[in-house]
C-alpha cells in the first residue's frame, strides 16, 4: 500500500465499488491503512492512457484477476488522471468499479472484455441510438437509471431481474414480464428468463448466440429453428 500511498496528495479523490467517497490523500491513507490484500493471479490487463495537456494525464483500463486458492474472481476497471506537482507525479482522481465473477455457468461467459476493437464497437453503437433516453430500474432499496441500448442481456433471477451491461451488471426489482414491458423492441427472448440485446449479436451458431466479445448464450435445441428465424428478421430489419 505504501508504494500506492506515495502518489496521494492533498489534492487527491478516491472513488471505488463499496466504499465512501475520499477527499484528500490523509482521508484516503487513513481508510485503507488496515487493508490486507489476498493472493491472486492477473489474468489480462489493459492500459490506455490520454494525454492531457503538458503535466496532466489520464489512464483508463481493466485488470482482471483469479483467486490462487478457489475459482473466485474480480475485474476492476478503472480511471487514474495523474499531474505534475512540484515536478512530482501525483494522483488526483482515481475511479474503481469492481465486478465479482465466478466459473462459468451452463457454458454461459458473462464477462464484457473491453479491448480496443469492442470498445470501438459498443462506441459506434451508442452513437446511432437515441440520446439521453435512460430508463428507471428499481434496484434493492434504491432506483437506478440506465440506457437501455448499454444492457447486452437481461436473465431473470429468483423474483428479479439481472441487467448484464457493458459497464456494469445491475440487480432489477422487475419480474421477468415488468422488465420485458419497459425495454425496446431490439431485446428478444432468447430463451426462458433471457432478453438478448440483438444489436450486440455477432453470430449465431448451432444451439448458441454469441454476442461481442465472446460473451455466449445457450438456446435450447427445441426452439434454435424459430429462434434463428426470429433473430434473422429482427436483424436484417435494422
Amino acid at each position: 500500500m505504501e508504494r500506492w500511498f506515495d502518489y496521494l496528495c492533498p489534492d487527491s479523490i478516491y472513488l471505488g465499488t463499496g466504499e465512501p467517497m475520499l477527499f484528500g490523500g490523509s482521508a484516503i491513507r487513513e481508510h485503507f491503512k488496515g487493508f490486507e490484500g489476498r493472493a491472486v493471479d492477473v489474468v489480462s490487463e489493459e492500459y490506455y492512457p490520454v494525454p492531457l495537456g503538458e503535466t496532466a494525464a489520464q489512464v483508463c483500463g481493466q485488470i482482471a484477476v483469479r483467486s490462487r486458492h478457489n475459482q473466485l474472481g474480480a475485474v476492476n476497471c478503472f480511471t487514474i488522471g495523474w499531474r505534475l506537482i512540484g515536478g512530482e507525479l501525483k494522483m488526483v482522481h482515481q475511479h474503481n468499479s469492481y465486478e465479482y465473477t465466478q466459473p462459468d455457468i451452463e457454458g454461459e461467459r458473462s464477462i464484457l472484455k473491453m479491448d480496443m476493437n469492442t470498445t470501438r464497437f459498443v462506441r459506434n453503437l451508442l452513437l446511432e441510438q437515441p440520446v439521453g433516453r435512460r430508463i428507471a430500474f428499481p434496484s434493492g432499496n434504491q432506483t437506478v437509471y440506465v440506457n437501455p441500448y448499454t444492457i447486452l442481456y437481461a436473465k431473470s433471477r429468483d423474483k428479479r431481474t439481472e441487467l448484464v451491461c457493458v459497464d456494469r451488471v445491475v440487480s432489477c426489482n422487475y419480474i421477468y414480464r415488468e422488465l420485458k414491458e419497459r425495454l425496446p423492441e431490439v431485446f428478444y427472448p432468447l430463451r426462458r428468463g433471457y432478453l438478448v440485446n440483438t444489436l450486440y449479436i455477432v453470430a449465431l451458431r448451432r444451439f448458441e448466440a454469441e454476442l461481442i466479445s465472446g460473451i455466449s448464450i445457450p438456446i435450447p435445441a427445441l426452439t434454435y429453428t424459430q429462434v434463428k428465424r426470429d433473430l434473422q428478421e429482427l436483424i436484417e430489419k435494422k
